[in-house]
């Protein structure tokens, strides 16, 4: 605590970072966190006025507040910056004074270097000289033929020493530069503003009598998130997953977090945004500049391709899943500790139980949230129109508490690899990819395609009846029967020009419109082992025979 002064009948007082001023609570939200200090301070009666160093890098001045636990009224509280010579933040302060040093020290070395090489193209020179004729022919006091061979003789014995010498030198300066560049890069990672300036929230304080205070600032500082990482553990005879969630946190706010509280949050603060409005919704013929040759230019995005999945991502796997026994161990399995979840009006905040400690610009922490079993209904899903593999899926009811995050699939105690958790929709389940199932082969592929341009083979027709069958061969390797769904899809005619007629599928899909989107079908297959199930689908494509339908 610095030194209080007198200034005008108020005691003022700038309390910098330390034991008197310490970080004690933070709340970590998905783009920066709430931050809460402990200050304690001495009062004289009358006015006082503190100033309560911070050393973020950036806050919002518009979230500082203070409380004080003391006889007397507050009687305001703001942000103010004060401009000093030298960044105050501790960490910054000592790389900078570091690297000052380091350079100093690699300036003195490149000059004995610079000194090294003189005093080497000096001894190159003296040789070189002695091996020409000139000296023999020259008629000065130049050191005889049997006197040079001693001195080159001499200058052989030093030219290892200059050589040792030199190699130490630059090797030296070979680690200087090393050392440099890495506080180059931590200084980066601080990302410390161009101004400097030392921060603080100020207090101003009538007391009612000479007391010891207690002050407890909080402010929302930047340069700090958190993100959901999900481990999902699945057993070897497929009973249901463990989910455990893990809070991934970054921390380059300027300030080091020593033993504080430490929360996350789900919430999204507002920054400025209003309500959502409605305005009236107006339909219109497109304008003449809007068509071209072949029909009118549709506006919007292309629709999705059908049967593309969507709650489900594909998994980043390499190779086959292996599946190994676990090792019997004879102590019981350490698990996961949970963080208390408090359940707030329109969020979620995960509390953790232990004290944290998390540098500024150290590196991203992962901290537990909790662990919970989920019931897990397990199939093989394929969409051969997209991708000719299939995966093992597991389908699970998610609550509010899950985020979209990253997924990473441990199956049978092993590491197989890591998906993505999308943000749920209303009405869809969790569906978790575990990877590709090698067991099932499929096989899409087109079996027919007839054109008919005539009536009878003999009457040209006006347009073109075009017949189309499909089959989807699914072959069952493994030794047990294998449940699977399948997606694929008719095509859907956007203009009465167009028609789409006798679909015949076999066997019949268990879903039609799946997931509302028109002409894409669901097939639930029970295969037996070592066999094969077909999927036929035929239908009948009608359309004038001057324009060819777009999509076939």
């Amino acid at each position: 605590m610095s030194q209080p002064t007198q200034a005008d009948s108020c005691h003022t007082e700038t309390i910098k970072d330390g034991k008197d001023n310490r970080i004690t609570e933070t709340v970590v939200f998905t783009d920066q966190a709430y931050l809460k200090r402990r200050v304690q301070a001495r009062a004289k009666k009358g006015l006082n006025q503190y100033l309560i160093e911070v050393q973020a890098f950036a806050l919002d001045a518009d979230s500082a507040q203070a409380a004080v636990f003391g006889e007397g009224e507050i009687l305001s509280v703001q942000y103010r910056e004060v401009p000093v010579k030298e960044a105050p933040q501790k960490d910054v302060r000592k790389l900078e004074s570091k690297k000052e040093q380091l350079e100093r020290q690699r300036q003195v070395l490149r000059k004995e270097k610079e000194v090294q090489d003189k005093q080497g193209r000096f001894l190159d020179s003296i040789v070189g000289f002695a091996e020409t004729d000139l000296p023999k022919k020259m008629k000065t006091d130049f050191p005889a033929q049997e006197n040079l061979a001693g001195m080159l003789e001499f200058l052989g014995e030093n030219y290892q020493k200059l050589a040792e010498k030199h190699t130490d030198l630059k090797h030296r300066i070979q680690e200087l530069d090393k050392e440099i560049s890495l506080i180059d890069r931590q200084l980066k990672n601080s990302r410390r503003p161009q101004g400097k300036a030392r921060k603080g929230i100020e207090v101003v304080f009538e007391s009612l009598k000479d007391q010891p205070l207690t002050i407890e600032v909080s402010y929302v500082a930047m340069q700090a998130a958190w993100e959901p990482v999900y481990k999902v553990e699945v057993p070897q005879d497929l009973s249901g997953i463990t989910l455990t969630l893990m809070a991934r946190i970054h921390q380059k706010t300027g300030e080091n977090w020593d033993q504080v509280k430490l929360a996350v949050s789900n919430a999204i603060p507002l920054k400025g945004t209003a309500l959502p409005d409605l305005q009236s919704w107006y339909v219109n013929l497109p304008s003449k500049e809007m068509l071209f040759v072949g029909g009118a230019v549709e506006l919007g995005a292309a629709p999705a391709a059908a049967g593309a999945p969507e709650a489900c991502e594909e998994a980043e796997l390499d190779g086959e899943t292996e599946i190994f026994d676990e090792m019997q161990l004879s102590e019981p399995r350490a698990e996961y500790r949970t963080a208390e979840q408090k359940e707030l009006p329109m969020a979620f905040e995960y509390e953790l139980s232990q004290p944290i400690s998390l540098e500024s610009g150290g590196g991203d922490a992962m901290l537990p949230l909790f662990t919970k079993e989920l019931p897990g209904e397990f199939f093989v899903y394929a969409v051969p129109q997209n991708d000719p593999l299939s995966y093992l899926v597991c389908r699970s009811t998610p609550d509010s508490a899950l985020l979209a995050g990253k997924l990473n699939i441990h199956f049978g105690g092993r590491f197989v690899g890591g998906t993505y958790l999308a943000e749920k929709k209303a009405g869809e389940d969790l569906l978790i990819n575990l990877g590709a199932e090698r067991g099932l082969k499929i096989l899409r592929e087109k079996i027919t395609d007839r054109r008919n341009e005539t009536i009878f083979g003999k009457v040209e027709r006006s347009s073109v009846a075009r017949e189309m069958e499909y089959r989807i061969a699914i072959e069952n390797l493994n030794g047990a029967p294998a449940r699977i769904q399948v997606l694929d899809s008719i095509p859907v005619s956007k203009t009465d020009r167009i028609q789409i007629k006798g679909i015949e599928t076999h066997p019949t899909p268990a879903m039609k419109d799946y997931q509302e989107r028109e002409g894409v079908m669901l097939w639930d297959l029970e295969i037996k082992p070592q066999s094969v199930q077909d999927i036929r689908i035929k239908f009948y494509v009608k359309h004038p025979k001057d324009q060819a339908p777009w999509g076939l």
